[in-house]
């Protein structure tokens, strides 16, 4: 894509920043296409994730992995998005191209006739370059310092005198940082915005795998990051206009009247620093904003929740019982039965001389769950040969007279 020449002189700042514009969308247009060109490395590379992708699927289905409409419904979605980004350029161009290098411009020309700045009926190059064409003219004019006039009539002794920079340093550093804090900003957000864009084809691959997903939200990010600073930036020129435009023109006539302006050089450097660190500033508050705001939305987190509703209004759930539901009470003949249990089990722990329970707690304790669901099992041998009355000690006739004490 041909793009104009910069000249030197005459509209300078006017080719520069038209140049790369034109150099911004060559780059997001033919860098897309040819990422997302069949032939392409990264075509092939896109292919090869989408097979890995669905395999894995297929393999969670033969092992046996539930799968439930949030995640049928979700890795269709992913999928529909790749194949979108990756190989559809009108979808593409539609839903990402025009909406961060076109939409941008429109928002901020809203924005700004509403807001009365200059420069925002279409202009703002053109108007940029008028205030750059004022300076060159300051510049060859001069203060007055060496060529002479005459002061104003409000002037006070020498003009001259305080002044701490020389006229010829402070008016070439003023044009300096007026032409470098509108070109820089300015091309850091095309080119960023341009650069971006080539590589959705990339990116979009990136979707498939969840340890890759945060560099393609960081893409994104770049993206809505150039977006908002392309709104910011013409609403900071506009101001930067709307200050420099009469102030160079009441420069310019002073000095064609040859009067003297000592205060002119000063001004203008720090107008030009000033606005130039503003228009940083915004570029950084945006970077903040995009990068460490937050963004939450970006992580997608509502994707879950929305394809789980879908899906439940998709698949009809059971009806479960409410949870506050209160248990059904026992029938009369669970009561009775439980009754009787209770009253063999005291006999049989009265034979054995266990003796029932004394005390309120061991009567809870014995009438409670644990000891209905498991009552006391017999020991081992109980069964053959009397086993209760076995396990009651033995004596004889020698033994008790030889345990009796002389």
């Amino acid at each position: 894509m041909a793009c104009q020449a910069v000249h030197t002189g005459e509209r300078f700042l006017a080719d520069i920043l038209g140049h790369v514009d034109c150099q911004a969308q060559g780059i997001g247009a033919y860098g897309y296409g040819a990422l997302a060109d069949p032939g392409s490395v990264v075509s092939t590379a896109l292919t090869g994730l989408l097979t890995i992708f669905v395999a894995l699927f297929g393999l969670r289905l033969l092992l046996g992995e539930r799968m439930g409409p949030r995640d049928l419904v979700g890795s269709a979605l992913k999928l529909g998005i790749v194949l979108t980004l990756a190989t559809s350029w009108p979808a593409w161009r539609t839903l990402g191209y025009d909406l961060v290098l076109q939409a941008p411009a429109e928002v901020a020309a809203t924005i700004g006739l509403a807001s009365g700045l200059p420069g925002a009926d279409g202009e703002l190059t053109g108007r940029l370059q008028a205030v750059d064409d004022g300076i060159v003219i300051l510049t060859i004019y001069g203060s007055g310092r060496l060529t002479g006039g005459r002061n104003r009539s409000d002037a006070i002794g020498d003009s001259f005198r305080g002044v701490a920079l020389a006229d010829q340093e402070a008016l070439g550093w003023g044009r300096v940082s007026f032409l470098a804090g509108v070109i820089a900003p300015s091309a850091a957000v095309r080119l960023g915005a341009g650069v971006l864009l080539a590589l959705a084809p990339l990116m979009a691959g990136l979707l498939l795998f969840a340890g890759a997903r945060d560099l393609f939200f960081g893409w994104l990010r770049g993206l809505a990051a150039c977006a908002f600073a392309a709104v910011a930036l013409p609403l900071v020129y506009g101001v930067e206009l709307a200050v420099m435009e009469p102030w160079v023109a009441d420069a310019v006539a002073q000095r064609g009247s040859q009067v003297l302006t000592p205060s002119v050089p000063t001004e203008l450097l720090v107008v030009g620093l000033a606005f130039a660190a503003v228009a940083f500033t915004v570029l950084a508050l945006v970077a903040r904003i995009a990068f460490f705001g937050g963004f939450p939305s970006l992580h997608l987190g509502w994707v879950p929740e929305t394809l789980r509703s879908i899906g439940e209004r998709l698949v009809p759930q059971p009806a479960l019982a409410p949870a506050s539901a209160p248990p059904a009470p026992p029938s009369r003949a669970f009561a009775i039965a439980e009754a009787v249990s209770q009253t063999m089990w005291r006999e049989e722990a009265r034979a054995r001389g266990d003796g029932a329970p004394r005390r309120s707690g061991d009567i809870a304790q014995a009438n409670g769950p644990a000891a209905r669901a498991a009552p006391p099992a017999e020991l081992l041998g109980d069964s053959y040969r009397g086993g209760a009355a076995r396990r009651t000690r033995r004596t004889s006739g020698a033994g008790e007279r030889r345990d009796v004490k002389p």
